[in-house]
């Protein structure tokens, strides 16, 4: 059955803009959950929780009035690839980065990194994880455009995008504001918490600290220099894929490259090490949730089902899409 076609806002499309959708988790978490949603177990950005979009697809839509549709880059991991097919079988296949293995965050960053900039040296870049709801996408979209504005005007600072605390619960990484920059909503970073205590967590939603939306928007260049920098034996093993990017020989040659690799998580690997070159941006307005337990995913299609999240204008769209 052909989906329905949707009309986006129009926007201005910039040459240098890109996103990387980042597609590869396992999902293991809600393993269960989604074999009673969806029938069978596969990763959760594949399944259609709400609606009848899957994660992935509405993570593409939401960011798609941003960015020339070939510049809209999905890193997928390979054990993924019949679902992976499926669900992208109308994008350009060079928008879709394959990783060999699950090797956690850092890895599948880095490769999808030097992909865009073998294709754009110049590129600003966006991160944008694919299990994330969210509610007010229109304000969420303007909250992108303006950490594009800020990273235009000042290319050594990455911007991430933070949201306020809609509780206490456990699983997310927090951002502790520094001073305000530039007299606006733009804040330094002071230091990240990758997912602390019960006790602390308290202490840093009592402080004003931020949930980590893991979105960030940055130039790749100076992207790739702090991985360089502080991820150097990830980077120095990495970078000999560059000369078999967009050949016959690339997926032999990151295969060689992952199977060795450990884990790597980006947050605790770079993130936590670099808040001087960091800056954050708090959305105001927008309903966020990262879809990684099975409770808050409950929680959330509860709250839909019985009008009680905002932007209930939104909550039509995403049931009816």
């Amino acid at each position: 059955m052909n989906q329905p076609t949707r009309i986006f806002p129009q926007y201005e499309h910039h040459d240098h803009h890109w996103s990387i959708v980042l597609a590869g988790g396992q999902g293991k978490r809600l393993a269960h959950f989604i074999k009673q949603r969806c029938g069978d177990y596969r990763p959760k950005q594949y399944c259609a929780i709400i609606g009848r979009r899957t994660m992935l697809r509405h993570t593409i839509d939401r960011i798609a009035p941003l960015f020339d549709p070939d510049h809209v880059m999905v890193s997928v991991n390979a054990a993924h690839l019949p679902w992976a097919f499926s669900e992208l079988h109308d994008r350009p296949p060079r928008t879709i980065v394959i990783q060999p293995y699950d090797r956690e965050t850092a890895p599948g960053i880095l490769l999808s990194l030097l992909h865009v900039h073998h294709e754009d040296p110049q590129a600003l870049i966006a991160l944008f994880p694919a299990d994330h709801f969210i509610l007010g996408e229109d304000r969420y979209r303007a909250y992108v455009r303006q950490a594009f504005e800020r990273v235009e005007a000042e290319p050594e600072r990455t911007v991430m995008l933070g949201v306020p605390p809609t509780s206490v619960q456990s699983g997310y990484g927090w951002i502790e504001p520094g001073e305000p920059l530039h007299g606006g909503a733009l804040r330094a970073v002071k230091r990240f918490w990758e997912k602390p205590d019960d006790q602390f967590m308290r202490y840093l939603h009592d402080k004003g600290c931020l949930w980590n939306t893991m979105t960030l928007v940055g130039t790749c260049t100076h992207i790739l220099s702090l991985m360089e920098r502080h991820m150097t034996n990830l980077y120095s093993a990495m970078r000999s894929v560059i000369p078999s990017l967009g050949t016959r020989h690339e997926m032999e040659a990151t295969e060689r490259i992952f199977a060795p690799l450990p884990p790597v998580n980006i947050s605790r690997g770079l993130l936590e090490r670099v808040p001087e070159h960091l800056s954050v941006l708090s959305l105001q307005g927008i309903y966020w949730s990262d879809w990684g337990d099975e409770q808050r995913v409950r929680h959330d299609i509860d709250a839909l089902e019985h009008h009680d999240l905002p932007f209930s204008d939104e909550q039509n769209m995403l049931n009816a899409g």
